[in-house]
């Protein structure tokens, strides 16, 4: 577990140091490694209907699986890129402006320090009116095209930009991971119904099951 800790700390520190692209789209995540060995002939699938279904569902999954992967790994690094990016344009303001880690002076009392405090919190909530939405909280129209990357205007601290592109680059993760469990459930529907109808066929006076269609993925 340690070596473990150590080598994800590791990591970490060189990304922080590395400069990153800004992410763009997650197009590229869907490329993997080749789980078997392109070298050699392929083995001979198996020969009895369920098997081949199992087998054919479980290599979807399998690389899903890995695409899913690199997308939590586009967003991290995207995170980091975000982060790493204010730090930088922090460096350049005037030391007035610059935030202080931490805590203003009594801040620290409204600081829920107990289950009853969390409590009491949560029944504030129940019967408060809903608040309106912030200037920087992800609106309900937003779409994949709004997370690329913006131009720093300026007329915002580096911190509250920061803050912004976070929401805006879970929104759009969110999306992203939707829409691929839909894109393979649909992709596994199709090749079910696809190996159902080969198996009708070799049955004589069946009737085949129409095909459905697998949407495209939106990789945008």
């Amino acid at each position: 577990m340690m070596a473990t800790n150590n080598t994800a700390k590791a990591i970490g520190e060189h990304r922080q140091a590395e400069e990153i692209p800004a992410f763009q789209s997650i197009a590229p995540c869907i490329f993997v490694p080749a789980q078997t060995d392109l070298t050699k002939p392929p083995s001979d699938l198996p020969s009895e209907p369920n098997a081949l279904l199992s087998e054919t569902l479980g290599q979807i999954n399998e690389h899903a699986d890995a695409v899913q992967d690199n997308i939590y790994y586009m967003l991290d690094r995207e995170k980091t890129r975000i982060r790493q990016e204010c730090r930088q344009r922090e460096a350049h303001l005037p030391h007035h402006l610059k935030v202080t880690p931490g805590l203003e002076e009594g801040e620290d009392q409204w600081l829920v320090d107990s289950t009853t405090g969390v409590e009491e919190v949560l029944f504030v909530r129940s019967i408060v009116h809903k608040p309106e939405r912030g200037p920087y909280e992800v609106p309900p129209s937003f779409t994949h095209s709004q997370c690329l990357h913006a131009e720093f205007s300026g007329k915002e601290t580096p911190r509250k930009y920061a803050e912004k592109m976070v929401l805006n680059l879970a929104k759009h993760g969110v999306q992203n991971l939707e829409g691929l469990a839909q894109y393979v459930n649909n992709v596994k529907e199709a090749k079910s119904k696809e190996l159902e109808n080969e198996k009708l066929s070799k049955s004589p006076g069946s009737v085949g099951i129409a095909p459905a269609d697998a949407d495209k993925m939106d990789t945008s």
